[in-house]
């Protein structure tokens, strides 16, 4: 049998210290660096591909999806723990994102993005030219 709540629960531990734990996020998120792009792993168990949106805006990625659960009347739900409803994550990466060319696979429940950082942020070389000595105030 499934308790579904614990009346003793605030007499035993009124200000929830004794309970206290360490809720997953709703959205674990992997961000890897590879050569001049961002691989970043979303777990979305339950989303369906279509409720998935992912945006880009300079260097920060929105991810949102709507992870929902069978609506079937007949079902009486005894526990919850899936996180249901819209759910948002916003990541802050350290270089400006080329939207243009950003790839997203939705495979077993788990987002795969391939975010290449834009061009102008890359690191490019500086090539020194050689001439005639000069001072700073003629330029």
């Amino acid at each position: 049998m499934i308790l579904r709540t614990d009346p003793f629960r605030d007499f035993r531990d009124p200000f929830g210290i004794l309970s206290a734990t360490v809720r997953p996020a709703p959205m674990p998120v992997d961000v890897y660096r590879k050569d001049d792009a961002y691989l970043v792993q979303v777990n979305l168990p339950g989303a369906v591909a279509d409720s998935i949106d992912v945006s880009v805006r300079r260097n920060v990625i929105t991810i949102s999806a709507q992870p929902a659960r069978p609506e079937d009347g007949t079902l009486e739900l005894l526990l919850n723990e899936r996180p249901v409803g819209t759910m948002t994550r916003s990541i802050a990466l350290g270089e400006e994102i080329d939207a243009a060319e950003v790839q997203a696979d939705y495979v077993d429940g788990v987002l795969l993005l391939h975010l290449p950082i834009a061009e102008a942020a890359r690191p490019r070389r500086i090539n020194i030219r050689q001439g005639e000595k000069q001072e700073l105030s003629s330029r």
